[in-house]
């Protein structure tokens, strides 16, 4: 009778398409923790998905692109007639970011030609008035002088640097290497130092110009280190005892 009784009360098993429906649904529940987990170790070169489009993630024309919201149909805009640059200050002209002062900014300034139609370029003697020469403005040109330019001038700027070195020893003598320029001769020590706060900027033959590395405070105190330099080897007889 009991056992009767129990076998009244079993339910019956699932049927199979039951059973396959909740395995599939409990497999596919786990598919997007494995993305995920897999999103987290690896790399690509395509964008993260962006669900919500924040600052960061924005509709905007980028450069060299066109854009039919202007009649001439580019994206970039050229500067609007006028426009002057301004400083952080609140309504203050920045002379610093105008870069208005030849001798500070480039080394040069223009003057007319005396045989007429065109410009010469005339190079500043002397450093300029927001420049102070003292021992702080020198150690910092030595070790600019020291980062950017010993590789192939040398401790000494006599041009005996380690990449010189290596050329010689490779052989490159032989094939056109141009050695680099000794800069305590009596030719670099004759130039202006316009002229040398230029040739860092902007280059000078061979040499790259190291304007964008190097600012505008730290080339003149590198041209002020270097006239140390040359001081040092071509030093009248009278002060011979004095430079160290």
């Amino acid at each position: 009778m009991l056992k009767r009784i129990t076998e009244d009360l079993k339910l019956p098993a699932p049927p199979f398409w039951l059973i396959a429906g909740l395995l599939i649904l409990l497999s596919l529940h786990l598919v997007p923790l494995a993305l995920i987990a897999r999103a987290r170790v690896s790399s690509s070169t395509k964008p993260r998905p962006h669900m919500i489009l924040d600052m960061d993630k924005q509709a905007k024309l980028k450069a060299q692109r066109a854009s039919s919201i202007f009649a001439d149909g580019r994206a970039m805009r050229p500067p609007v007639p006028g426009t002057v640059a301004w400083g952080p200050g609140a309504n203050t002209p920045d002379a610093d970011h105008l870069a208005e002062d030849d001798h500070y900014f480039r080394g040069y300034k223009l003057v007319k030609s005396p045989a007429g139609g065109g410009t010469d370029i005339e190079y500043f003697q002397g450093f300029p008035d927001r420049v102070t020469v003292d021992e702080a403005l020198l150690l910092r040109g030595q070790r600019k002088f020291n980062t950017y330019c010993f590789p192939c001038h040398g401790y000494g700027g006599q041009g005996d640097g380690p990449i010189h070195q290596r050329a010689l020893k490779i052989g490159a003598g032989t094939t056109g290497w141009v050695p680099p320029s000794d800069l305590t001769d009596a030719e670099r020590a004759a130039r202006p130092e316009g002229h040398l706060f230029n040739s860092i900027t902007n280059g000078i033959r061979n040499m790259a110009g190291y304007g964008r590395q190097i600012p505008v405070q730290d080339r003149w105190a590198i041209v002020a280190y270097l006239r140390a330099l040359q001081l040092r080897q071509n030093a009248p007889p009278e002060l011979a005892g004095e430079i160290q």
